[in-house]
């Protein structure tokens, strides 16, 4: 006879019905998936369907954005708000080199050390 202790025999039962459950379901996944076949031919190509109707056309957006980029270029190459900056400009410098002089005249008249 062979002794073997409560315990143990819990545990060998145990793994016999986890090991045959894995082995259960392997075969299960396997006959599920099965091994790849090769692939057949491609059949010929079904009858074309009709034509759709045209979608919208993207023209009158097209015509708005043109006519922006040729205002904006009007306006880069005619001179536009950059004239009249590079003419304020122009008489900010002359302000300031007028005011040159007035340093000058302050510091002889009232003996500052400039």
């Amino acid at each position: 006879m062979v002794s073997l202790p409560r315990n143990r025999f819990i545990a060998l039962v145990v793994g016999v019905c986890v090991l045959s459950a894995a082995i259960g379901s392997g075969l299960a996944l396997l006959a599920q998936t099965g091994p790849t076949g090769a692939a057949g031919k491609q059949g010929p190509a079904g009858p074309r369907g009709p034509q759709g109707p045209e979608g919208p056309s993207g023209a009158a957006e097209v015509e708005g954005l043109e006519a922006e980029v040729d205002e904006l270029r009007g306006e880069v190459e005619g001179g536009g708000e950059l004239g009249e900056l590079e003419g304020r400009l122009e008489g900010l410098e002359e302000e300031v080199a007028g005011l040159g002089g007035i340093d000058e005249e302050l510091c002889e008249a009232d003996d500052f050390f400039c």
